[in-house]
Protein backbone atom coordinates (compact mmCIF):
# COMPACT_ATOMS: atom_id res chain seq x y z
CA UNK A 1 0.00 0.00 0.00
CA UNK A 2 2.86 2.32 0.81
CA UNK A 3 4.55 1.47 -2.43
CA UNK A 4 1.44 2.38 -4.47
CA UNK A 5 1.20 5.78 -2.77
CA UNK A 6 4.82 6.49 -3.44
CA UNK A 7 4.39 5.48 -7.04
CA UNK A 8 1.41 7.79 -7.51
CA UNK A 9 3.20 10.65 -5.86
CA UNK A 10 6.15 10.22 -8.17
CA UNK A 11 3.81 10.22 -11.17
CA UNK A 12 2.05 13.46 -10.17
CA UNK A 13 5.27 15.30 -9.45
CA UNK A 14 6.90 14.31 -12.72
CA UNK A 15 6.77 17.01 -15.41
CA UNK A 16 5.17 15.97 -18.71
CA UNK A 17 7.21 15.16 -21.69
CA UNK A 18 6.21 18.26 -23.51
CA UNK A 19 7.39 20.47 -20.73
CA UNK A 20 10.76 18.80 -20.78
CA UNK A 21 11.27 19.36 -24.49
CA UNK A 22 9.79 22.94 -24.51
CA UNK A 23 7.27 22.27 -27.32
CA UNK A 24 4.36 23.67 -25.25
CA UNK A 25 4.99 26.83 -23.28
CA UNK A 26 1.45 27.57 -22.00
CA UNK A 27 -0.39 26.03 -19.13
CA UNK A 28 -2.22 22.85 -19.96
CA UNK A 29 -5.75 24.22 -19.28
CA UNK A 30 -5.27 27.38 -21.37
CA UNK A 31 -3.91 25.35 -24.23
CA UNK A 32 -6.83 23.01 -24.15
CA UNK A 33 -9.30 25.98 -24.22
CA UNK A 34 -7.68 27.53 -27.28
CA UNK A 35 -7.44 24.21 -28.99
CA UNK A 36 -11.13 23.52 -28.33
CA UNK A 37 -12.08 26.99 -29.67
CA UNK A 38 -10.14 26.45 -32.89
CA UNK A 39 -11.76 23.06 -33.34
CA UNK A 40 -15.20 24.61 -32.73
CA UNK A 41 -14.57 27.31 -35.32
CA UNK A 42 -13.37 24.79 -37.84
CA UNK A 43 -16.34 22.57 -37.20
CA UNK A 44 -18.80 25.52 -37.46
CA UNK A 45 -17.42 26.78 -40.78
CA UNK A 46 -16.94 23.42 -42.40
CA UNK A 47 -20.27 21.89 -41.43
CA UNK A 48 -22.55 24.72 -42.86
CA UNK A 49 -23.76 23.54 -46.32
CA UNK A 50 -23.04 25.64 -49.39
CA UNK A 51 -26.72 26.17 -50.17
CA UNK A 52 -27.12 27.88 -46.77
CA UNK A 53 -24.33 30.32 -47.55
CA UNK A 54 -25.85 31.03 -50.97
CA UNK A 55 -29.24 31.72 -49.41
CA UNK A 56 -27.73 34.03 -46.78
CA UNK A 57 -25.76 35.98 -49.37
CA UNK A 58 -28.63 36.05 -51.92
CA UNK A 59 -30.05 39.54 -52.81
CA UNK A 60 -33.56 40.38 -51.61
CA UNK A 61 -36.63 39.65 -53.75
CA UNK A 62 -37.26 43.29 -54.70
CA UNK A 63 -33.60 43.67 -55.68
CA UNK A 64 -33.75 40.61 -57.94
CA UNK A 65 -37.21 41.35 -59.42
CA UNK A 66 -37.89 45.11 -59.10
CA UNK A 67 -40.63 45.21 -61.75
CA UNK A 68 -42.49 42.22 -60.33
CA UNK A 69 -42.20 43.64 -56.83
CA UNK A 70 -43.77 46.93 -57.96
CA UNK A 71 -46.59 45.09 -59.75
CA UNK A 72 -47.35 43.00 -56.67
CA UNK A 73 -47.42 46.15 -54.55
CA UNK A 74 -49.80 47.80 -57.03
CA UNK A 75 -52.06 44.75 -57.00
CA UNK A 76 -52.16 44.78 -53.21
CA UNK A 77 -53.04 48.47 -53.17
CA UNK A 78 -55.57 47.87 -55.94
CA UNK A 79 -57.32 45.20 -53.91
CA UNK A 80 -57.65 47.56 -50.98
CA UNK A 81 -58.75 50.45 -53.21
CA UNK A 82 -61.15 48.28 -55.18
CA UNK A 83 -62.75 46.98 -52.01
CA UNK A 84 -63.38 50.52 -50.87
CA UNK A 85 -64.86 51.46 -54.24
CA UNK A 86 -67.12 48.40 -54.26
CA UNK A 87 -68.44 49.36 -50.84
CA UNK A 88 -68.98 53.03 -51.68
CA UNK A 89 -69.39 53.02 -55.47
CA UNK A 90 -73.02 54.08 -55.77
CA UNK A 91 -73.57 55.79 -52.44
CA UNK A 92 -74.36 59.16 -54.03
CA UNK A 93 -76.96 57.71 -56.39
CA UNK A 94 -79.00 56.19 -53.60
CA UNK A 95 -78.28 58.74 -50.86
CA UNK A 96 -81.22 60.97 -51.71
CA UNK A 97 -79.01 64.07 -51.57
CA UNK A 98 -79.35 66.47 -54.53
CA UNK A 99 -76.57 65.61 -56.97
CA UNK A 100 -75.35 66.12 -60.52
CA UNK A 101 -74.61 63.19 -62.81
CA UNK A 102 -71.97 62.76 -65.49
CA UNK A 103 -72.58 61.21 -68.90
CA UNK A 104 -69.34 60.66 -70.79
CA UNK A 105 -69.11 60.20 -74.55
CA UNK A 106 -65.53 59.33 -75.39
CA UNK A 107 -64.01 57.92 -78.56
CA UNK A 108 -65.88 56.61 -81.62
CA UNK A 109 -69.63 56.33 -81.13
CA UNK A 110 -70.37 52.74 -82.15
CA UNK A 111 -71.99 50.71 -79.38
CA UNK A 112 -73.98 53.05 -77.12
CA UNK A 113 -75.82 50.42 -75.07
CA UNK A 114 -73.97 51.26 -71.85
CA UNK A 115 -74.58 54.99 -72.21
CA UNK A 116 -78.26 54.37 -72.93
CA UNK A 117 -78.62 52.26 -69.78
CA UNK A 118 -76.94 54.97 -67.72
CA UNK A 119 -79.17 57.69 -69.20
CA UNK A 120 -82.28 55.64 -68.36
CA UNK A 121 -81.05 55.15 -64.80
CA UNK A 122 -80.40 58.87 -64.36
CA UNK A 123 -83.83 59.70 -65.74
CA UNK A 124 -85.51 57.61 -63.06
CA UNK A 125 -83.47 58.97 -60.14
CA UNK A 126 -85.14 61.92 -58.41
CA UNK A 127 -82.00 62.94 -56.49
CA UNK A 128 -80.21 63.72 -59.76
CA UNK A 129 -81.06 67.36 -60.50
CA UNK A 130 -78.90 67.95 -63.57
CA UNK A 131 -76.49 66.28 -66.00
CA UNK A 132 -73.02 67.18 -67.23
CA UNK A 133 -72.48 65.75 -70.72
CA UNK A 134 -68.76 65.45 -71.40
CA UNK A 135 -68.06 64.89 -75.10
CA UNK A 136 -64.64 63.97 -76.48
CA UNK A 137 -65.46 62.15 -79.69
CA UNK A 138 -64.97 62.50 -83.46
CA UNK A 139 -68.42 60.94 -83.99
CA UNK A 140 -69.21 57.48 -85.24
CA UNK A 141 -72.07 55.46 -86.66
CA UNK A 142 -75.01 57.49 -87.93
CA UNK A 143 -77.67 55.42 -86.19
CA UNK A 144 -75.68 55.11 -82.94
CA UNK A 145 -75.06 58.87 -82.75
CA UNK A 146 -78.70 59.66 -83.42
CA UNK A 147 -79.96 57.10 -80.91
CA UNK A 148 -77.79 58.56 -78.17
CA UNK A 149 -78.88 62.09 -79.10
CA UNK A 150 -82.56 61.14 -78.87
CA UNK A 151 -82.05 59.55 -75.44
CA UNK A 152 -80.23 62.63 -74.15
CA UNK A 153 -82.87 64.93 -75.63
CA UNK A 154 -85.55 62.99 -73.79
CA UNK A 155 -83.53 63.22 -70.57
CA UNK A 156 -83.17 66.98 -71.07
CA UNK A 157 -86.93 67.43 -70.79
CA UNK A 158 -86.81 66.50 -67.09
CA UNK A 159 -83.25 67.43 -66.08
CA UNK A 160 -81.11 70.28 -67.42
CA UNK A 161 -78.06 69.18 -69.42
CA UNK A 162 -74.89 71.19 -69.82
CA UNK A 163 -72.32 70.13 -72.43
CA UNK A 164 -68.58 70.29 -71.95
CA UNK A 165 -66.66 69.67 -75.18
CA UNK A 166 -63.21 68.20 -74.78
CA UNK A 167 -60.50 68.04 -77.42
CA UNK A 168 -62.94 66.90 -80.12
CA UNK A 169 -66.71 67.06 -80.45
CA UNK A 170 -67.13 66.74 -84.20
CA UNK A 171 -69.83 65.29 -86.44
CA UNK A 172 -71.66 62.68 -84.31
CA UNK A 173 -69.96 64.22 -81.27
CA UNK A 174 -71.55 67.54 -82.19
CA UNK A 175 -74.90 65.85 -82.79
CA UNK A 176 -75.12 64.44 -79.24
CA UNK A 177 -74.04 67.84 -77.91
CA UNK A 178 -77.16 69.37 -79.43
CA UNK A 179 -79.17 67.79 -76.60
CA UNK A 180 -77.61 70.24 -74.14
CA UNK A 181 -79.27 73.40 -72.88
CA UNK A 182 -75.89 75.12 -72.60
CA UNK A 183 -72.74 74.22 -74.53
CA UNK A 184 -69.20 74.99 -73.39
CA UNK A 185 -66.11 74.40 -75.50
CA UNK A 186 -62.42 75.15 -75.14
CA UNK A 187 -61.06 77.71 -77.54
CA UNK A 188 -59.11 75.02 -79.40
CA UNK A 189 -61.81 72.31 -79.32
CA UNK A 190 -62.35 70.74 -82.76
CA UNK A 191 -66.05 70.66 -83.55
CA UNK A 192 -68.35 71.06 -86.55
CA UNK A 193 -67.94 68.54 -89.39
CA UNK A 194 -71.70 68.52 -89.99
CA UNK A 195 -72.43 65.91 -92.63
CA UNK A 196 -72.60 62.21 -93.33
CA UNK A 197 -70.37 59.88 -95.26
CA UNK A 198 -70.54 56.30 -96.43
CA UNK A 199 -67.49 54.06 -96.49
CA UNK A 200 -67.55 51.09 -98.87
CA UNK A 201 -64.45 48.87 -98.64
CA UNK A 202 -63.20 47.62 -102.03
CA UNK A 203 -61.76 44.11 -101.91
CA UNK A 204 -62.13 43.08 -105.55
CA UNK A 205 -58.50 43.59 -106.57
CA UNK A 206 -57.23 41.85 -103.45
CA UNK A 207 -59.45 38.84 -104.07
CA UNK A 208 -58.39 38.72 -107.72
CA UNK A 209 -54.75 38.76 -106.63
CA UNK A 210 -55.12 35.82 -104.25
CA UNK A 211 -57.44 33.95 -106.59
CA UNK A 212 -60.62 34.04 -104.48
CA UNK A 213 -64.04 34.84 -105.88
CA UNK A 214 -67.64 35.09 -104.75
CA UNK A 215 -71.02 35.15 -106.49
CA UNK A 216 -74.13 36.70 -104.95
CA UNK A 217 -77.74 36.06 -105.95
CA UNK A 218 -80.40 38.63 -105.02
CA UNK A 219 -84.16 38.96 -105.42
CA UNK A 220 -84.07 42.77 -105.85
CA UNK A 221 -81.84 45.05 -107.93
CA UNK A 222 -80.52 47.10 -104.97
CA UNK A 223 -80.18 44.30 -102.45
CA UNK A 224 -76.44 43.98 -103.12
CA UNK A 225 -75.74 47.71 -103.48
CA UNK A 226 -72.54 48.66 -101.70
CA UNK A 227 -70.93 45.25 -101.95
CA UNK A 228 -67.17 45.39 -101.24
CA UNK A 229 -66.63 42.80 -103.97
CA UNK A 230 -67.49 45.04 -106.92
CA UNK A 231 -67.74 48.76 -107.82
CA UNK A 232 -71.05 50.62 -107.61
CA UNK A 233 -73.20 50.94 -110.69
CA UNK A 234 -74.52 54.40 -111.63
CA UNK A 235 -78.01 53.52 -110.42
CA UNK A 236 -76.68 52.21 -107.13
CA UNK A 237 -74.59 55.34 -106.67
CA UNK A 238 -77.63 57.59 -107.21
CA UNK A 239 -79.71 55.44 -104.87
CA UNK A 240 -77.15 55.56 -102.02
CA UNK A 241 -76.58 59.27 -102.63
CA UNK A 242 -80.28 59.88 -101.93
CA UNK A 243 -79.98 57.94 -98.66
CA UNK A 244 -76.99 60.07 -97.66
CA UNK A 245 -78.86 63.30 -98.43
CA UNK A 246 -81.76 62.26 -96.25
CA UNK A 247 -79.41 61.52 -93.34
CA UNK A 248 -77.66 64.83 -93.95
CA UNK A 249 -80.98 66.66 -93.79
CA UNK A 250 -81.77 64.98 -90.46
CA UNK A 251 -78.43 66.14 -89.07
CA UNK A 252 -79.05 69.71 -90.20
CA UNK A 253 -82.48 69.68 -88.56
CA UNK A 254 -80.98 68.47 -85.26
CA UNK A 255 -78.42 71.29 -85.32
CA UNK A 256 -81.08 73.87 -86.18
CA UNK A 257 -83.33 72.69 -83.36
CA UNK A 258 -80.54 72.40 -80.80
CA UNK A 259 -79.05 75.81 -81.53
CA UNK A 260 -82.33 77.57 -82.26
CA UNK A 261 -81.37 78.36 -85.84
CA UNK A 262 -83.33 78.32 -89.03
CA UNK A 263 -82.85 75.38 -91.36
CA UNK A 264 -81.03 77.67 -93.78
CA UNK A 265 -78.61 78.95 -91.12
CA UNK A 266 -77.73 75.42 -90.04
CA UNK A 267 -77.40 74.23 -93.65
CA UNK A 268 -74.85 77.01 -94.30
CA UNK A 269 -72.60 75.39 -91.71
CA UNK A 270 -73.19 71.84 -92.94
CA UNK A 271 -70.50 71.52 -95.60
CA UNK A 272 -68.28 69.20 -93.59
CA UNK A 273 -65.93 71.91 -92.30
CA UNK A 274 -64.48 71.71 -88.80
CA UNK A 275 -64.34 74.74 -86.51
CA UNK A 276 -62.33 75.63 -83.45
CA UNK A 277 -64.26 76.29 -80.29
CA UNK A 278 -63.81 80.01 -80.76
CA UNK A 279 -65.07 79.86 -84.35
CA UNK A 280 -67.99 77.68 -83.27
CA UNK A 281 -69.01 80.29 -80.70
CA UNK A 282 -68.99 82.98 -83.34
CA UNK A 283 -71.18 80.83 -85.59
CA UNK A 284 -73.63 79.94 -82.84
CA UNK A 285 -72.72 76.27 -82.37
CA UNK A 286 -71.32 76.94 -78.88
CA UNK A 287 -72.57 79.22 -76.10
CA UNK A 288 -69.44 79.90 -74.07
CA UNK A 289 -65.71 79.27 -74.03
CA UNK A 290 -64.80 77.19 -71.01
CA UNK A 291 -64.08 73.73 -69.68
CA UNK A 292 -65.59 71.29 -67.20
CA UNK A 293 -65.25 73.70 -64.30
CA UNK A 294 -67.27 76.42 -65.99
CA UNK A 295 -69.88 73.92 -67.15
CA UNK A 296 -70.34 72.53 -63.63
CA UNK A 297 -70.52 76.03 -62.18
CA UNK A 298 -73.32 76.94 -64.59
CA UNK A 299 -75.29 73.77 -63.86
CA UNK A 300 -74.82 74.02 -60.09
CA UNK A 301 -76.15 77.56 -60.12
CA UNK A 302 -79.12 76.57 -62.26
CA UNK A 303 -80.10 73.54 -60.14
CA UNK A 304 -79.09 74.80 -56.70
CA UNK A 305 -76.86 71.75 -56.10
CA UNK A 306 -73.69 72.32 -54.11
CA UNK A 307 -70.94 72.66 -56.66
CA UNK A 308 -68.52 70.82 -54.37
CA UNK A 309 -70.50 67.59 -54.47
CA UNK A 310 -68.82 64.87 -56.48
CA UNK A 311 -70.42 64.04 -59.81
CA UNK A 312 -72.32 60.75 -59.90
CA UNK A 313 -70.68 58.59 -62.56
CA UNK A 314 -71.68 55.37 -64.27
CA UNK A 315 -70.28 52.40 -62.31
CA UNK A 316 -67.55 50.57 -64.16
CA UNK A 317 -68.13 46.95 -65.11
CA UNK A 318 -66.25 44.39 -63.02
CA UNK A 319 -63.91 45.08 -60.14
CA UNK A 320 -61.15 47.68 -60.20
CA UNK A 321 -58.56 44.90 -60.21
CA UNK A 322 -60.11 43.06 -63.15
CA UNK A 323 -60.21 46.28 -65.19
CA UNK A 324 -56.54 47.00 -64.47
CA UNK A 325 -55.53 43.46 -65.38
CA UNK A 326 -57.59 43.69 -68.56
CA UNK A 327 -55.88 46.91 -69.49
CA UNK A 328 -52.39 45.57 -68.73
CA UNK A 329 -52.92 42.48 -70.85
CA UNK A 330 -54.19 44.53 -73.79
CA UNK A 331 -57.66 43.01 -73.75
CA UNK A 332 -59.34 46.37 -74.25
CA UNK A 333 -57.09 47.16 -77.22
CA UNK A 334 -57.77 43.76 -78.76
CA UNK A 335 -61.51 44.22 -78.31
CA UNK A 336 -61.36 47.62 -80.00
CA UNK A 337 -59.36 46.26 -82.93
CA UNK A 338 -61.81 43.41 -83.36
CA UNK A 339 -64.70 45.89 -83.45
CA UNK A 340 -62.96 48.01 -86.07
CA UNK A 341 -62.21 44.94 -88.20
CA UNK A 342 -65.82 43.85 -88.08
CA UNK A 343 -67.02 47.32 -89.04
CA UNK A 344 -64.49 47.58 -91.87
CA UNK A 345 -65.89 44.57 -93.74
CA UNK A 346 -69.26 46.16 -94.54
CA UNK A 347 -70.55 49.53 -95.79
CA UNK A 348 -71.13 52.12 -93.09
CA UNK A 349 -73.06 55.35 -92.77
CA UNK A 350 -71.04 57.63 -90.53
CA UNK A 351 -71.44 60.93 -88.74
CA UNK A 352 -67.68 61.01 -88.23
CA UNK A 353 -64.87 63.46 -88.76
Amino acid sequence: MQEETSSNSNHLDRPDKGSETGSVTMPAKEGRDKEDGAILRNVTLTTIPDYVWKRVARPSFHARHPVLAVLLLCLALGLAFGLGKSLNGESDMGSGEPSLALVSVKGPILDVSRQLEWVDKIEGEDSIRGVVLRVDSPGGGAAASQELYEALKRLGKTKPIVVSMGSTAASGGLMVSMAGERVFANASTVTGSIGVRMDIPQLQKLMDTIGVGKETLTTAPYKDAGSPLRPLTEKERAYLDAVLRDMHSQFVSIVAQGRKMTQEQAAALADGRIFTGREAREKGLVDEIGGMREAIDWLAEKTGVDRRRELVERPEEGSWLSRQLSTMTGALFARGMQSLQEEATRPQFLYMW
